[in-house]
């Protein structure tokens, strides 16, 4: 019996997509596998919710950074610009070696993440800062659409939501994927109801239908 999280997932999909004569190749299977503990990982490394005056602090220190990160390269100017492009070992005939769009570019976002601290200083005094929160949907929705896409990408098969007509659940297809998966590598502590992750997915269905040119890239 496969006790291991990849083992087991991968047994849940061969048993889900049995009814299809040809399905995907075990080597697409595993890929999806992959896939999905890097994505669930990304998503939900970090699922508490910051309050405001943590996340005001965080904006003024990004802020101070980004003004030290400006002043270090209007000092190093096009001559450390030409090294940096030089460690990174892309074609140098293709890159415009000209450090002032970087400067203007650091400086743009320190004054972003100011403004943005001004706001979450704001709602940490409206909201009195003394409610941390449940964990947050946002982290559910896009994990969701990034295992959408992979799903579809990968196997080469339409993401179905199915409702079973007794539980009123999906527990098959790709929603039950996904709460498999959920199940099997968030991380401890982290669950969403069942009724949330269906409701997710039906709300995501339409990214079945975009048009894309490569998957996002995921460390």
């Amino acid at each position: 019996m496969t006790t291991n999280p990849d083992g087991r997932l991968l047994n849940w999909l061969k048993k889900d997509l049995q009814h299809l004569g040809h399905g995907p190749s075990d080597e697409a299977l595993v890929q999806l596998v992959e896939d999905t503990k890097r994505i669930i990982k990304l998503y939900l490394k970090n699922p508490v919710r910051l309050r405001p005056s943590a996340v005001a602090r965080e904006l003024n220190s990004l802020a101070t950074n980004l003004a030290k990160a400006e002043k270090n390269a209007e000092k190093l100017g096009n001559q450390g610009l030409l090294m940096i492009v030089a460690m990174s070992e892309v074609n140098l005939d293709c890159v415009a070696i000209e450090m002032r769009q970087h400067i203007l570019y650091l400086q743009r976002m320190a004054s972003l993440s100011r403004k943005a601290a001004e706001v979450a200083k704001e709602q940490s005094l409206s909201a009195q800062d003394n409610h941390g929160g449940p964990t947050p949907t946002q982290e559910l929705r896009e994990l969701i659409s990034a295992l959408m896409l992979s799903y579809q990408e990968v196997l080469g098969i339409r993401p179905a939501h199915t409702v079973d007509k007794i539980i009123f659940l999906a527990e098959r297809g790709f929603t039950g994927f996904v709460k498999e998966a959920l199940c099997l590598y968030a991380p401890k502590g982290v669950t969403f109801e069942p009724r949330l992750i269906d409701k997710v997915v039906e709300e995501k269905l339409p990214i079945r239908d975009l048009e894309y040119f490569d998957p996002p890239f995921v460390p």
